[in-house]
């Protein structure tokens, strides 16, 4: 069952996501130590209006543990999402003005999918996909997006079997990624 994550059963949320955005969390969070990293991701994701919100989450379920996780939001609304991580990163003497550019202009963008190793080639995250279509329909957008490391070209093969198309080459965090789209019929 995939729902809207919950402010106060974060479990495994931000293990999901630093398994899936690796060196990125380090840039977001300010930290090296894996634990600093966690505890940091877990501070996003209490925050109501922050990229990695709760409110951006979306979880898959089996017996009341969240196996899999779908980040989501529109590309217009960065802006406003990464300030509480670049007020927090102020206050460690970390000062950006943004981070880098990861989408395009409206676009519902595919930030992060992740789902536990015990549970992996099960379809868990081709139904985190369909339901990320879904989503972006009902919001009237007219494409999803996400990023791939240049370093991942099974993750690369698996979101162009699920139609999605190179757009643009993107650094993020000293890696190279490719930006893809995929354009939804509403």
């Amino acid at each position: 069952m995939i729902k809207q994550a919950d402010k106060n059963n974060i479990n495994n949320i931000s293990t999901l996501i630093y398994d899936a955005i690796h060196s990125v969390a380090n840039t977001l969070t300010g930290e090296n130590e894996d634990k600093k990293i966690l505890e940091t991701l877990d501070y996003y994701i209490k925050i109501d209006v922050c990229r990695l919100s709760y409110n951006n989450i979306y979880t898959y379920i089996i017996d009341n543990q969240n196996v899999g996780i779908l980040l989501a939001y529109s590309s217009n609304d960065v802006e406003k999402l990464d300030k509480p991580m670049l007020e927090h990163l102020r206050r460690k003497n970390i000062f950006l003005d943004s981070f880098e550019k990861e989408c395009f202009e409206d676009e519902f963008y595919i930030d992060t999918v992740s789902v536990t190793p015990s549970f992996q080639g099960r379809g868990i995250a081709k139904e985190l996909f369909s339901f990320a279509e879904q989503k972006a329909k009902e919001l009237d957008f007219k494409k999803l997006s996400l990023l791939v490391d240049f370093e991942n070209p099974k993750a690369k093969a698996l979101y162009e079997r699920l139609g999605f198309k190179d757009n643009e080459i993107l650094k993020v965090s000293g890696s190279n990624f490719y930006h893809m789209i995929k354009k939804l019929d509403l």
